[in-house]
């Protein structure tokens, strides 16, 4: 099978898997913020002061989907690794660098003032959401994973078997 096609079918499955992601995500909140109800619960994010910075981080985690969706699909199906790992690792990837990335604009909207400050700001807006992020998706992100790798196997196995 060509590389190209190999990339593009892990692209395909991680934004799946990515889709996947954001549904449990919400599930997660809205189960952490039904206090007054289901309906307030699921709407967690209209009185959230951080729209902004979750539709960044939506956004970079689609785009790490995509690219390491693609380094997946060639550890998968080109050089024949193992997919529940492959899936996994990549999994941890993508929430890790997505929580990174996304906290990059919090920092810059308000955190970048407060160097120098009795607040460290790297703490507040950098690591304590990649700690939290990564905490709440480390479970999730197994059933994901092991489903995105096996899903670029059998995609892969399907194509070489036209």
């Amino acid at each position: 099978m060509e590389i190209t096609r190999a990339e593009k079918i892990g692209s395909r499955q991680a934004i799946k898997g990515v889709t996947i992601g954001l549904i449990i995500a919400q599930l997660i909140m809205t189960l952490l913020s039904s206090d007054n109800g289901f309906i307030k619960g699921f709407c967690w994010f209209i009185n959230f002061n951080y729209n902004f910075n979750l539709l960044i981080g939506a956004l970079w985690m689609y785009l790490c989907g995509h690219l390491f969706g693609q380094r997946a699909g060639y550890e998968i199906i080109i050089n024949s690794k193992n997919s529940l790992l492959v899936g996994y690792k990549y999994g941890l990837l993508i929430i890790v660098t997505t929580a990174f990335l996304s906290s990059l604009t919090g920092f810059f909207q308000e955190g970048i003032d407060k160097i120098g400050k009795d607040d460290d700001p790297f703490v507040h807006y950098i690591l304590k959401p990649v700690f939290w992020i990564f905490i709440f998706g480390i479970i999730p992100c197994l059933f994901v994973g092991l489903w995105f790798g096996n899903s670029i196997k059998r995609q892969g196995k399907k194509e070489i078997d036209c």
